[in-house]
């Protein structure tokens, strides 16, 4: 078995696999690959964890996520994962996966603004600037290079630090990058959503027909980042259509309500057999995260290590 630490894994991942890998994912999902989830909360320690369990192709991989927080609300997280040869029934590898968590989440946006956007893109709005926003910024401009970059943050300094940061990046080459408010960056072309807001931060009125919104926020049935405006109108895409209604607030809430129509549930993005823009409506992507995403990057990440030998040799058995 191969030890991967968190350094090296980032120094393994590229974005092109990444976006590969994501894509590849939701496919193996769609047509019904093994998958489990498992959402565990507690109150003292205050925290809690997410295991994700994927099995494709002869491969399996076990994700665990852990987060918690001291008596003074600070939040401490890490991640392993394990990804296993299952004919032999052996572990192949274990790989520290702070940083890949970021990776293989802002790759499955991207992989999604490839399948639903137009071709040119002039403008591209990122909601939050905490620690998957700049790889969501990256990803995304990446598969539809923006004219302008808008950021909005929970505060103007944060912003301000993503917006200069993105200006040295090779995706952003050649676009004007600002700090934008909420009513400015909802007009944008491609629009992504990584925050941890409970209530809707900004105003669906103000999304412009053929608009690509992902949203990758919000991951509790209590929480979502969309109002009624928006997905009333739109067309939906998850990565997981029962786990995203019965999971997600930003559809769960308004299913309950009746403010979805369940028509505009087009199902899941995985199913789609070629790209697909719809110029006349908004077009929304729900993201909650699916196993086979890790499996299939770690899995590429692990062929990448073994053959630059990258990594710590080690064996369980005595």
């Amino acid at each position: 078995m191969i030890l991967l630490n968190d350094s090296e894994v980032g120094r393994l991942i590229d974005l092109d696999l990444a976006i590969a890998s994501a894509r590849a994912a939701f496919v193996a999902h769609a047509a019904g690959a093994q998958a489990g989830r498992i959402d565990l909360r507690s109150a003292a320690p205050h925290g809690g964890g997410l295991v994700l369990a994927g099995m494709s192709d002869g491969a399996i991989s076990v994700k665990t996520n852990l987060h918690a927080f001291d008596d003074a609300g600070l939040r401490s997280a890490d991640s392993l994962l394990v990804l296993w040869d299952q004919a032999a029934c052996a572990p192949r590898a274990l790989l520290g996966t702070r940083g890949f968590n970021d990776h293989r989440t802002a790759a499955g946006f991207a992989a999604a603004v490839s399948l639903l956007a137009p071709q040119a893109v002039e403008s591209l709005a990122i909601f939050g600037a905490g620690k998957i926003a700049p790889w969501a910024l990256r990803y995304c401009a990446r598969v539809r290079p923006p004219r302008r970059i808008l950021v909005v943050g929970g505060g103007s300094d944060r912003a301000a630090v993503l917006c200069a940061r993105a200006r040295d990046w090779p995706e952003c080459e050649g676009a004007r990058i600002e700090h934008a408010d909420a009513r400015e960056a909802a007009k944008a072309d491609v629009i992504v959503t990584i925050t941890t807001a409970s209530a809707p931060i900004f105003s669906g009125a103000h999304v412009r027909p053929g608009a690509v919104v992902i949203l990758g926020g919000a991951n509790r049935p209590d929480a979502r980042e969309a109002d009624d405006a928006l997905v009333s109108g739109a067309r939906i895409f998850t990565d997981d259509q029962a786990i995203c209604e019965s999971r997600a607030g930003d559809l769960a809430i308004p299913l309950a309500s009746g403010a979805l129509p369940r028509a505009n549930l087009a199902g899941m993005l995985g199913s789609l057999a070629a790209p697909s823009h719809d110029p006349t409506r908004p077009t929304i992507f729900k993201s909650m995260g699916i196993a086979l995403q890790d499996l299939l990057l770690a899995r590429a990440i692990v062929t990448r290590a073994e053959q630059e030998t990258v990594g710590t040799v080690w064996s369980h058995r005595p």
